[in-house]
């Protein structure tokens, strides 16, 4: 008797659709139908519909909700090993391709912070506009780190260097972080001098600095004050808050610069390096190193006025 061997259990195959697999994978890395979408620039009821059609295709329940979002189910997972392995196949030819690319013309991302790039990057981009007319700029604004090598962004603004070896970074700026006040806040309470002095005010507070080790200082600020106004994680509504009086907050030392706030002579011994990052293997393409040398250019123009350190930090410097 002739006996058949048992079928090994093989994962669905995905390939035949390169749509399918970013749409995949976006779900699976952010464990969201709607931040997915946000990663696409695409609606969450697009994702989820092409998430379906998949699922049909391959026969095959690909995620499963749970209260922290959705996970690849186990039947899935060979199906992701699959995509991940197409992603990193696709964004390194679209890498090479990108470095050999001699068009002065199509889209360059850039990433960058929310107060750098409203405060300072953005009005200086006209120019760019003016060398370049066909070479677009989308500013990708926040505060992740987003991958250079699968094309999120291809260039970074960050404050602090990367440790990739196949990213370059050029250090293009310093500043510290200070404390800053309305005029008018000023008025009813006064401007603190001292770290002690800011128990006695009121603090609004940027949430996500504090997962930042360099910000324990003012973490300690927060920490100790019992009057918190405002909490929140965009560094615009902060920005905002003090603007309209509701308290002090810390923001980068370029600040000052466009904003109708005044620095505390406090100095917080906080200081930061500006780091303008590319991908060694894009960077080489025109549009991309003509967007790099530009930036890489005002930075230099603009280093002594917005990106060194406050008068306060200086004297503090001279006087130790």
């Amino acid at each position: 008797m002739v006996t058949t061997p048992p079928r090994k259990n093989k994962a669905p195959n995905i390939l035949g659709d390169w749509d399918d697999v970013r749409f995949f994978l976006a779900v699976a890395k952010t464990g969201s139908f709607s931040a997915a979408a946000t990663q696409l620039n695409t609606k969450q009821t697009t994702v989820g519909r092409r998430i379906q059609a998949l699922e049909r295709r391959l026969g095959a329940k690909l995620f499963d909700r749970h209260r922290h979002g959705m996970e690849v189910t186990p039947a899935a997972r060979g199906v992701l090993m699959q995509a991940e392995s197409m992603m990193s196949n696709a964004t390194s030819i679209e890498r090479h391709l990108a470095g050999l690319d001699r068009e002065m013309a199509g889209i360059v991302r850039v990433a960058a912070t929310e107060g750098l790039a409203a405060q300072w990057l953005v009005p200086r981009l006209s120019e760019l506009r003016r060398l370049h007319s066909d070479i677009v700029v989308q500013v990708i604004v926040g505060d992740q780190v987003l991958d250079l090598a699968t094309r999120q962004a291809d260039l970074a603004i960050r404050f602090f260097r990367p440790t990739s070896n196949q990213l370059v970074a050029a250090r293009v700026g310093q500043f510290n972080m200070s404390i800053f006040a309305a005029p008018a806040y000023i008025e009813q309470y006064g401007l603190p001098q001292r770290l002690e002095d800011l128990n006695e005010h009121h603090i609004v507070d940027h949430t996500t600095l504090h997962s930042l080790p360099a910000m324990k200082a003012w973490t300690e600020v927060v920490e100790r004050s019992s009057s918190v106004v405002l909490r929140t994680n965009s560094s615009h509504s902060a920005m905002e808050a003090v603007k309209a009086s509701w308290g002090l907050s810390v923001f980068p030392s370029y600040s000052r610069k466009g904003e109708n706030l005044i620095e505390a002579p406090i100095d917080l011994n906080i200081t930061r390096d500006i780091w303008l990052v590319s991908h060694e293997e894009t960077n080489k393409g025109a549009r991309i190193r003509a967007v790099i040398d530009y930036i890489r250019e005002r930075f230099h123009q603009d280093e002594r006025e917005w990106f060194s350190l406050s008068q306060h930090r200086n004297a503090a410097l001279v006087a130790s």
